[in-house]
């Protein structure tokens, strides 16, 4: 019984096995239906046998079940997957729509070229349908929304493909709303163009969504809150839509999140700190939103992450150090961000890392060691503010690396050797740092792999090792701006057979030229010789036709440019500056020149510019003897951004061609014979330009007050040109000017006080103008935080230095936060951040048919090459992205020029003006001042004492004002001052010790005649000398009362005061007085004369009544009534030698210059004159009888009737009023005196011509 029941279970079993076997051969059969429709397909597709891996093994003889690309159930076609098979043509009439029972479709990588198929719908039992970057383009037909059972749709195109499709009729909303069950849902690349709301609630309403993949979709934010339902998502792409809005705070309550990419959504606002902490997070990418930031937080342990992507974003704060719980950390891109302090040394903790870039930030300190990371293979510390040396161990074990770049830091010593035997390193990028000393010759030649190594623009010193030279793979040696010395032979550079890239500019090398065979050379492309003493053109260049770029500044090569230079079509960067050249070979008109920048600068070209440059964006002509340029010139170099054609021989109208160009950034046409006016268009069109250099010519006129509102300029010079008119208020639309100069000009304005609203201004010079009135802006409140100097020398500027002016300028103030800054020179970019400027970056800054056409020439390379060479010109400033300029201040009573603007200067030039007052107290708040100038102005009032305030003063000058008291001791306590001028003020007392104050000239001193001490004469037993004023002045003296001083004015007073008084109330003192000065007037001075008229019009002559002579009878009409006291106004003009003006008789008369200027307590009060009638004229007497002789006076003067003193002036001789200054300086002096003695008690006519 029981081996019956064995062989039961025996032969059960085995029948099972059999059932199993035939159940299979049947599902594996194909039908002959479905085989027969595959076929019929194969030969309805355009594909290449040669290429195809799937559909060439398609045969009739076999089973269909079988061939690659197939899946079968029960015999019948579930599954095709054609994709990258390269199949062209249509599908519409396919048989394709036949295999009704198909559930997976994938027609992915493929080149269809052609809509896409609307029989979709023919195919109820699809779940899965792939059509990625098959080659469809246009609208996706409605019936794909038909196929109910879907749970994965990709739709999804390339960036780069030509083929685009569209979702717009129907909108994604009603094509999504049937297919309930997508589970994964691609739509990359497709034309969604739908808002937040829209395309948020038609996604939110596939509850069973795991994947949601929609990038370059063209749709915008913000993202719409419904979308916090889908708790099942693990994968969210949205890469390059404008999102334009914050990261939800819901995204981190997705508990299955593992896919998170939101790169290149112009995201902004904070991050959610609460994303980094998701434990099912393998990868984070959210580079390229430039707004968007936030800081790292404490990463827990067995995270999961494996790419963490913050480029280009504006992340900060430290680097955690618990970011060594990412134990499975692969990528870390942290690139362009705003990191700050070390990287952790727990960095190297992170075992798995491949590839770290940690590039454009502000990581300080020593580099990490990263030993332990084994498997790195790319390693980026590029443009950081590293420092330390490399140790020979430092790199030692990363034998997997290929890229180091630890360029542009603050590294220094020297540079190890170990780091060239790596073995399998291929990059090395040291450039931008401070490695000094010899480079050793290399180990392990033979069996090194590097390929690229640069050093550029670093102190590296003594010859080149010969051991480069032999490393066979080297493609490319960027040796630039060295200390290099020594000779290099071109027989040196023909063994590198693969070199590409030669640069060895601006060394002190000497590369030796001669060649016997010049065909013998390596392909080179780029070739910088800068400064290699090179004398002429190198003959081995002629063969070079695959040449990008050519340096050869600084050589002395002398004559003429040849002709074949202009021949290399892929020529893109040509530099000649620097030379002797004199002239440029011909002929030009079959030229197919592609230069995009082109510097011939400094050399002496004459006559037409080169205008068969057409795509050229940088052309640098300047300081050259060019004299024509076309006058459509727009129409020959139409991509221009960058055009100098500055110190050359132009002349005449500036034309407004310059005005035509469409993205011109910087032009610089100062030093030339421009004339006339600026035209209008130049100064309306300036929404892109950010450099307009026009100083140094004859221009004249007004500007027009019709500048942009949308104006872009950083830069604005029109110094020295013949300018008036006044500053144009449009000005102010200029937002981001920093650097302003209408200095030397005729500008006759006020001062422009709407220039307060630009924040951004540095440098404001207005200097010798004929700008007047206060400074004073009071209805402004804003600061001009950035403005470091000042220059508003030689105007017309008057009243007292506003306080909150001073206090406006808080660069100069200097404050400690800014004690850390780095300092450099001032520049102008003509792009946004220039620092950052990268090859991948030139499509935000050129135009992109020249950016594609660029790719296409250097296409040989790789991008890494392109991307060298690039930040080589953008680091030397060779692309022309940054505009230097000088700027001319007065130092030490000299002008001096400085050729770069350091950032740290700050100067203040107010001399020359007519500014009074005291010194205001702000402006020693100015700590940062370096220059400060108050010169030749009317400041009055102490030196204020907190003037020591001012630390970092070099040169201070305060001559030729009304300053008094004593030096303030506080002035010699500045150390930093190597210039100190005092000169004709009215201090005194004795001069401080200290610092640097007896080491300047006594001429620093002189007009300060009570100042002693040294460099002066010495003070006796330490008072100033007797003619000097007192050392504390009266109102200091706190209620002590100088009696020995006091007693001598008393006294003064009260002899003076007896005297008078006497005179007034005695009528024979009074007499007698008059009589006394009478007589001594006439013996000093006997060219006057005195006319004693009484009540009856009788007159006598003074000097006849010394000689007894009656004088001559005239009439005049009876005298008007007036005050005994009055005085009579002048004769009428009439009169031969009557003036028509006196400096006493009206307001607005004009003093002669020659004549000092009346003492306001000496000149006589403007009271009213009466008239009288025109005088008899008397010549001047030569002898007793030239006129009659008047009767004696009576001899009892206080018996006579009351007599009217007139002072007559008679007739001069000639001669005597052709005398000198002096002589009529002194007649006139007596005549002053005369009527201010007198006109208290008579009536005086001063008859005749005035002295």
């Amino acid at each position: 019984m029981i081996i019956h029941q064995i062989f039961f279970n025996i032969f059960t079993s085995l029948c099972l096995i059999y059932l199993n076997i035939n159940i299979y051969v049947v599902t594996c059969q194909c039908l002959d239906n479905q085989q027969s429709l595959l076929l019929h397909l194969k030969d309805n597709l355009t594909f290449n046998p040669a290429t195809s891996k799937k559909l060439v093994q398609w045969k009739q003889s076999s089973d269909c079940c079988q061939w690659s690309g197939v899946t079968c159930s029960m015999g019948r076609v579930i599954g095709l997957d054609l994709s990258e098979e390269f199949l062209s043509g249509g599908l519409n009439n396919s048989s394709l729509f036949n295999l009704q029972y198909l559930q997976n479709l994938n027609l992915a990588h493929n080149d269809f070229n052609s809509s896409v198929p609307f029989k979709f719908d023919m195919l109820k039992n699809l779940k899965i349908l792939n059509l990625s970057n098959a080659g469809f383009y246009g609208q996706i037909p409605a019936q794909i929304s038909h196929l109910t059972n879907l749970t994965t749709l990709d739709l999804s195109t390339s960036l780069t493909s030509r083929n685009i499709l569209k979702l717009q009729k129907p909108n994604i909303g009603v094509f999504l709303q049937n297919l309930k069950n997508i589970t994964e849902l691609y739509l990359d690349g497709v034309r969604v163009s739908a808002k937040g709301k829209e395309w948020c609630d038609a996604v939110s309403a596939f509850q069973k969504l795991k994947v949601l993949s929609m990038s370059a979709c063209n749709i915008s934010g913000p993202i719409d809150s419904s979308l916090a339902t889908l708790q099942g998502l693990s994968v969210i792409r949205l890469n390059l839509n404008n999102i334009s809005s914050q990261v939800p705070e819901f995204f981190a309550n997705f508990s299955n999140l593992n896919i998170l990419e939101l790169s290149s959504c112009g995201l902004s606002g904070r991050f959610p700190k609460g994303i980094f902490q998701l434990q099912t997070v393998s990868v984070l990418d959210i580079s390229n939103n430039l707004d968007l930031h936030g800081v790292l937080p404490n990463f827990r342990q067995h995270a999961v992450l494996h790419t963490m992507n913050l480029s280009n974003t504006n992340f900060s704060g430290k680097l955690p150090g618990s970011i060594s719980n990412l134990k499975q950390l692969s990528i870390l891109d942290l690139y362009n961000c705003q990191f700050i302090e070390t990287v952790p040394t727990l960095m190297s903790e992170l075992t798995q890392l491949v590839h770290l870039d940690l590039s454009y930030n502000k990581f300080v300190g020593p580099i990490p060691s990263l030993k332990m990371a084994k498997n790195l293979k790319y390693l980026s510390l590029l443009h950081n503010e590293l420092n330390g040396t490399i140790s020979s161990t430092h790199f030692e074990g990363l034998e997997n690396v290929i890229i180091i770049n630890l360029g542009d830091n603050f590294l220094n010593g020297k540079i190890p050797m170990s780091l060239f035997v790596l073995p399998s390193l291929q990059e090395l990028t040291l450039s931008e740092n401070g490695f000094d000393g010899p480079l050793d010759e290399l180990p392990s030649v033979a069996s090194s792999q590097l390929q690229l190594i640069d050093l550029s623009n670093n102190k590296l010193q003594g010859p080149i090792p010969a051991s480069l030279f032999l490393l066979e793979g080297l493609r490319f040696l960027q040796l630039s701006a060295n200390k290099f010395n020594g000779t290099i032979r071109l027989d040196m550079i023909q063994r590198l057979k693969n070199l590409h890239t030669l640069g060895l500019s601006s060394n002190d090398l000497s590369v030796n030229i001669t060649s016997n065979n010049d065909h013998d050379f390596p392909r080179l492309e780029y070739i910088l010789l800068g400064s290699c003493k090179l004398g002429k053109f190198p003959g081995f260049l002629r063969n070079q036709s695959q040449l990008h770029a050519l340096d050869l500044t600084n050589n002395q090569i002398q004559g003429i440019i040849p002709n074949w230079i202009w021949r290399f079509d892929s020529l893109v960067y040509l530099n000649l500056s620097n030379n002797f050249l004199t002239n440029m070979e011909g002929p030009f008109e079959d030229l197919n020149s592609n230069l995009y920048i082109l510097d011939l600068h400094s050399n002496h070209l004459s006559g037409s510019i080169p205008t068969f440059t057409k795509y050229a964006v940088h052309l640098d002509y300047s300081s050259n003897k060019f004299s024509i340029a076309p006058l459509d010139m727009d129409k020959y170099i139409p991509f221009v951004y960058f055009l100098s054609l500055s110190n050359n021989s132009f002349q005449g109208k500036i034309h407004d061609a310059f005005c035509s160009f469409s993205y011109l950034r910087l032009l610089d046409l100062s030093y030339n014979s421009f004339n006339e006016s600026i035209p209008i268009c130049l100064m309306e069109k300036n929404s892109i330009l950010r450099v307009l250099n026009l100083a140094g010519n004859k221009l004249q006129g007004y500007i027009s007050d019709t500048i942009s509102s949308s104006c872009n300029l950083r830069f604005f010079s029109l110094n020295g040109n013949h300018l008036s008119g006044v500053i144009p208020n449009s000005l102010a639309n200029c937002q981001s000017l920093q650097f302003l100069n209408l200095g030397n000009n005729q500008f006759s304005d006020r001062f422009p006080c709407f220039l307060w609203n630009i924040s951004t201004l540095r440098v404001l010079i207005l200097r010798s103008n004929k700008l007047n009135d206060a400074i004073a802006c009071s209805h402004n409140t804003s600061n001009w935080e950035m403005l470091h100097i000042v220059d508003l020398a030689s105007n017309n500027f008057t009243g007292k230095l506003p306080g909150p002016l001073l206090r406006s300028w808080t660069k100069m103030i200097g404050y400690e936060t800014e004690s850390h800054e780095v300092y450099g020179d001032l520049f102008f970019d003509m792009f946004d951040n220039h620092d950052n400027m990268r090859y991948s970056n030139l499509l935000s800054v050129i135009n992109k048919f020249l950016v594609l056409k660029l790719q296409k020439l250097l296409a040989t390379q790789p991008y890494t090459v392109a991307d060298h060479i690039f930040a080589y010109y953008v680091t030397s400033n060779q692309f022309g992205g940054r505009y230097l300029d000088s700027v001319t201040v007065v130092v030490k009573d000299q002008a001096r020029t400085y050729i770069k603007i350091p950032t740290i200067f700050t100067s203040l030039d107010l001399s020359s003006n007519h500014f009074q007052g005291p010194i205001p107290e702000e402006l020693a708040s100015l700590r940062a001042l370096k220059v400060l100038n108050l010169s030749h102005n009317a400041f009055s009032g102490h030196i204020p004492s907190s003037i020591g305030n001012l630390t970092n003063v070099e040169s201070l000058d305060l001559s030729n004002n009304n300053l008094r008291g004593e030096i303030p001791p506080e002035l010699a306590s500045i150390h930093t001052l190597g210039y100190l001028d005092l000169s004709y003020n009215h201090l005194w007392g004795k001069i401080p010790t200290g610092a640097q104050m007896q080491t300047f000239e006594s001429r620093y001193f002189d007009g300060n005649e009570g100042l002693c001490g040294l460099p002066l004469k010495d003070c006796t037993n330490g008072e100033v000398d007797q003619h000097s004023p007192p050392t504390r002045p009266v109102k200091e003296m706190d209620g002590s009362i100088d009696w020995n001083f006091l007693s001598v004015e008393l006294g003064l007073i009260f002899g003076i005061g007896t005297v008078i008084l006497s005179l007034l109330l005695f009528e024979r003192w009074r007499l007698l007085y008059w009589e006394v000065v009478d007589n001594l007037l006439y013996r000093v001075v006997p060219q006057l004369d005195f006319v004693y008229e009484d009540q009856n019009g009788q007159r006598y002559h003074s000097s006849s009544r010394k000689s007894h002579h009656p004088p001559p009878r005239t009439t005049h009409p009876p005298p008007q009534a007036t005050h005994p006291l009055a005085i009579h106004p002048h004769p009428p003009a009439s009169h031969p030698h009557t003036p028509a003006s006196h400096p006493h008789t009206s307001p607005g008369a004009t003093r002669n210059p020659h004549e000092p200027p009346p003492h306001p307590r000496e000149s006589p009060p403007h009271l009213p004159r009466e008239p009288t009638a025109t005088p008899t004229s008397h010549p001047f007497p030569t002898t007793p009888s030239s006129h009659p002789t008047p009767p004696p006076p009576p001899s009892r003067l206080h018996s006579s009737p009351p007599l009217t003193l007139k002072l007559e002036k008679a007739n001069i001789d000639k001669s005597l009023l052709s005398g000198s200054d002096k002589r009529k300086a002194f007649r006139q002096a007596v005549v002053n005196t005369l009527e201010w003695q007198l006109f208290r008690s008579f009536k005086i006519y001063r008859c005749g011509e005035a002295l």
